[in-house]
């Protein structure tokens, strides 16, 4: 690309900076806006429920004038524009103008919606000043939405023309519309606080119970909360609270990072921005609450007391679940100490008579047979194992497998002819137990080890693909780097260093995420090695690291 192309005709800093940011982003000024419709929009988000009768108002003052107005939210994505005249309706629609389509820097250069993203104030983008040509007839003034409350900006309001420059009254029009929507935005969070803040004063909760209500942008909590939870079961609490759809009520039984296991009681509020109220009731009898950092036993999940009773059983049980999901070493838990294990996988070494024989002196000294891998069993041999099965003597057979939607159909037929079955959820679908489960692991490697909550909730956003295997991993490599008994988020290897956002990727972004990743492994951190591994250029590379959350 010619130098001159990339060099903004404006010597004001801000443009100046901009067509750096979006050179390295990977655009060009010859590009065209590449819309993507396919994300779904929230009609009725705290921002629009703010700025409707604001923008409603905004379009009988300009009718008639030629103007648009437009309103996006914090990701840079259109979601409102009002234009009084149809044909420069269609002129800025024609333009890639419309709602839905992600206006944010990385995606479309220089301009008025996604410029004042990036440094948090207005910007005024006069036609020529646009990094992308195709915008260049347009002229705007752009002013951040910024939350009274939180500080945040919540979006961007936009008023462009038809012109080479901007109407210099652009500013204070625009500035004067943003603080009503502003002002409307606080109001709303005061009613919303205001409806959570009356739940919890309305809550009732046993003796020693622990009350809780968290909301977008508070916490609310009781002496008895104060002593028994910590920022880790908050991390938790809002994890449940993302899963409560509006008035839902929910009991769960979770372990707090205390080591206390406890029921807890959740009730989404309505009309509260996700808000919810907690009464969390410590589950050991006659206890008092427990302050934090002193542990005591784990409650028993639903698959402890699941492997409880099939182990009291005593017949056949077939343990299924995903690899690294932990089959293996309930199989043995249900087996016993002295029982023998065999392994389907050994066959392709010993062949099927040597295999046999040892299955055989194992049913004739053995209480209990621990057969692994059960999956990969020839079909040859599969009605040996059903004889054993369908005897329901002793030896006590135990299967493992992969689960039974991926199991060829005799060997799902052999599992299914066990009276006992225990399926292992994938870790990715424990999430409310991770942070048990991690606890575990860590105290039983070397020195005594803890997570953060930033941590915490990196680990629950991870896809767990390896499951227990693949946390036990990163645990142990997280404790040889971390100081201080804390593992952070920082400590964690790189391509676990994101949160719940990145969980909520489509399914081709979570590729493409994942494909830089392993390319900047390849090349031991050096992006350009890595962009050409990709077939990318080192700034498209810089672009998209950006784009889906990967730490640079």
């Amino acid at each position: 690309m010619p130098v001159a192309a990339a060099t903004p005709p404006s010597a004001r800093p801000d443009i100046v900076m901009s067509w750096r940011r979006s050179t390295l982003s990977g655009l060009e000024p010859t590009m065209s806006p590449q819309i993507d419709l396919t994300l779904d929009l929230d009609d009725d988000s705290r921002l629009l429920r703010s700025a409707t009768p604001v923008l409603e108002e905004l379009g009988q003052e300009i009718a008639g004038a030629g103007l648009c107005l437009v309103l996006a939210d914090r990701d840079g994505r259109i979601v409102r524009s009002v234009i009084d005249d149809s044909l420069f309706a269609r002129r800025v629609e024609d333009l890639g103008i419309v709602t839905g389509a992600r206006f944010a820097e990385d995606a479309v250069g220089t301009t008025s919606l996604g410029t004042p993203l990036e440094v948090r104030r207005g910007v005024v983008v006069n036609g020529p000043e646009h990094f992308l040509e195709q915008l260049r007839r347009l002229s705007c003034y752009g002013s951040p939405i910024v939350h009274p409350a939180t500080g945040r900006v919540e979006g961007i309001l936009d008023m462009t023309v038809e012109h080479e420059r901007a109407d210099p009254l652009f500013i204070p029009f625009v500035d004067r519309a943003v603080r009503q929507i502003e002002h409307r935005l606080l109001d709303g969070s005061k009613v919303s606080q205001q409806r959570l803040v009356a739940a919890f004063q309305n809550a009732l909760s046993p003796p020693h119970a622990a009350l809780a209500a968290i909301g977008m942008d508070m916490l609310l909590h009781d002496n008895v909360a104060a002593n028994l939870l910590s920022s880790t079961d908050y991390v938790l609490l809002r994890e449940i609270a993302a899963e409560l759809r509006p008035g839902e009520r929910r009991m769960i039984n979770i372990e707090l990072a205390c080591g206390e296991p406890a029921q807890v009681a959740a009730e989404s509020i309505p009309a509260s921005e996700g808000g919810a109220i907690f009464v969390v009731v410590p589950l050991l009898p006659n206890a008092a609450p427990i302050p934090r950092g002193r542990h005591v036993s784990a409650a028993q999940s639903r698959l402890s007391i699941e492997i409880s009773e099939v182990a009291r059983i005593g017949e056949p049980v077939a343990v299924c679940g995903e690899p690294g999901s932990g089959r293996s070493t309930v199989a043995h838990e249900i087996a016993g100490t002295a029982a023998a294990c065999l392994d389907v996988s050994d066959i392709t070494q010993m062949g099927e008579a040597h295999w046999m024989r040892r299955l055989t002196e194992a049913a004739s000294t053995a209480s209990a047979i621990v057969v692994e891998h059960i999956d990969s069993l020839p079909e040859s041999m599969i009605p040996a194992l059903t004889r054993l099965v369908e005897t329901n003597s002793r030896p006590r057979l135990i299967l493992t497998s992969r689960p039974l939607e991926d199991l060829p159909l005799t060997v799902a037929a052999l599992v299914g002819r066990c009276p006992g079955r225990i399926d292992i959820p994938p870790l990715r679908r424990r999430r409310l137990e991770l942070g048990a489960i991690a606890r575990r692991m860590l105290s039983k490697l070397e020195g005594a080890w803890e997570l953060t909550p930033n941590a915490l909730a990196a680990l629950s956003a991870a896809e767990w693909s390896g499951n227990l295997s693949e946390l036990a991993c990163v645990l142990r490599t997280a404790s040889q780097t971390a100081t201080g008994g804390r593992i952070d988020m920082r400590d964690l290897p790189t391509r676990y260093q994101h949160t719940g956002r990145i969980a909520h990727l489509a399914g081709r972004e979570r590729a493409e995420r994942q494909a830089i990743i392993d390319a900047l492994a390849n090349a031991a951190g050096n992006k350009v090695h890595a962009a050409r591994e990709l077939g990318i250029s080192r700034s498209t590379l810089y672009a998209r690291m950006k784009a889906l959350s990967i730490p640079a």
